[in-house]
């Protein structure tokens, strides 16, 4: 607070970004009194030096007009703002600019008579040594800003991006690109960009046996029964996996299609794309994509799209956590088929965990509190002795210990709730035809399907699955 005469007092905002002027109604204190206009002569003379000194006080975004308009019109009593400061442009954070993409795209080229061409994936990101393979985009500068008091207020720097690489990729003098040391496969791995050679063989087979290798695998022709391929990237089969089994942390592309005799046949931490999956387990951490899936066990924790002129799903479990879309599912003969999406065992499991930490917790915190309470009733009386009282200090800080530890589970367990309530969101989609004995399951909710069906989409609304169009 500032006073300009006896009758004026200026006000400045806490965050000094507003000034206000309030003028007091008082007779004896009149802002120009009928005497000083007789002394003075000059009636405008006398409002300039009042805008001047309060120009001394509010250096930056003074209203001049309003300013007068409150001197001239007299407005007593009033907290007017009369002053804005001038709030600062914020810098901007650089970025990495990728020269490749970072999402794959698994899904086929469909053409317009329904056939499928495997040729048109294009998801492998290759590279030629000394290819640019990213580049640092600097931050950008702001804007200073200032309160009414001129006083400066200094913008928020844009932070300076961290460019992390990894194996067979190099980063040039200037601080700026980054360029490949190798021709290969360039990905962004655990947020570090790399380049893995790629492994070719003609077939995974007796002549080869099993392969481990730290990259990308193609396999020209078939993997066959009793031989493993564990990559640390993407695998291509460009004809069967028969019997074979893979596991890898890439996407797998098997252009033909995949026979497991009943075996887990993929494990993968990306997605599959393949012509037919028949009598095969698989465990995806992405989608997977097929014409036909028929008598497997098929887990994605995203999507499971069947597509195609066939675009079938027959017997089996097909497990999704979002979307299963087909165009025809189950047959007319009955085929037992189960569906089920809103399905990740590793998320309910991790909620189950939560719930029960918490509950074990809380009766913990149970027990220590009625052990405090006898024991500060004795305190009060002067009852403790040594013996109690280091059991007293040691249940107080036990509390404590447990009352943060409490406090973490149950922000965990929120979040992971929204998950699992999330899960209840999946929808499976039919584009042709359902059978009778397909059972389809969405969250906890079950639904028999006793008619034939047409063109529907199965969801979860209020606890039950409902039946809507296509």
């Amino acid at each position: 607070m500032k006073k300009i005469s006896q009758n004026i007092v200026l006000d400045i905002s806490r965050d000094g970004m507003n000034g206000y002027i309030t003028l007091y109604d008082d007779e004896k204190l009149d802002i120009i009194s009928k005497k000083e206009d007789s002394v003075n002569g000059d009636f405008e003379k006398n409002i300039n030096q009042i805008i001047e000194d309060i120009k001394g006080v509010f250096k930056i975004g003074l209203k001049e007009d309003e300013l007068k308009s409150v001197l001239l019109n007299k407005y007593y009593n009033d907290k007017v703002c009369i002053a804005e400061g001038i709030l600062p442009i914020e810098g901007k954070d650089g970025f990495i600019k990728y020269h490749f993409n970072l999402k794959k795209n698994l899904t086929p080229k469909i053409s317009i008579d329904g056939t499928v061409d495997y040729r048109e994936l294009d998801i492998i990101n290759n590279v030629n040594k000394g290819d640019i393979l990213a580049e640092v985009i600097s931050p950008k500068e702001g804007k200073d800003g200032y309160r009414v008091t001129g006083e400066i207020i200094p913008y928020k720097k844009g932070k300076n991006p961290i460019l992390r690489y990894g194996k067979n990729v190099r980063l040039l003098d200037n601080g700026i690109y980054l360029v490949a040391e190798k021709d290969g496969l360039v990905e962004c791995k655990d947020g570090k960009v790399i380049v893995s050679e790629v492994y070719e063989v003609s077939n995974v087979d007796s002549k080869v046996g099993n392969i481990y290798f730290g990259g990308a695998v193609i396999v020209k022709g078939n993997a066959l029964n009793g031989f493993q391929i564990k990559a640390d990237g993407d695998v291509e089969v460009k004809g069967v996996v028969e019997g074979a089994y893979i596991e890898n942390t890439g996407d797998v592309i098997v252009r033909q299609g995949i026979q497991g005799y009943n075996r887990l046949t993929i494990k993968t931490n990306g997605g599959i794309t393949t012509k037919f999956v028949e009598n095969s387990i698989i465990k995806v951490s992405r989608s997977v994509t097929a014409e036909a899936i028929m008598h497997s066990q098929i887990t994605a924790k995203e999507n499971i799209v069947v597509i195609g002129k066939k675009g079938l799903i027959v017997g089996g479990i097909c497990r999704a956590g979002n979307e299963i879309k087909a165009k025809t599912i189950g047959s007319s003969m009955a085929t037992m088929t189960i569906l089920e999406v809103g399905v990740d065992p590793s998320i309910k499991g991790k909620y189950e965990q939560l719930k029960n930490s918490i509950g074990i917790i809380e009766v913990n915190l149970d027990k220590i509190s009625k052990s405090l309470n006898l024991l500060d009733k004795l305190k009060k009386a002067n009852k403790l002795d040594d013996k109690k009282m280091e059991m007293y200090i040691k249940l107080l800080k036990t509390k404590d210990k447990l009352i943060e530890e409490l406090k973490c589970l149950k922000e965990e367990y929120e979040i992971t709730k929204e998950k699992v309530e999330n899960l209840s969101k999946g929808r499976i989609k039919v584009e042709d035809v359902i059978y009778p004995g397909v059972r389809i399951n969405i969250g906890n909710s079950t639904y028999f399907v006793r008619d034939e069906m047409k063109r529907c989409t199965f969801y979860r609304e209020e606890g039950e699955i409902r039946v809507g169009p296509y």
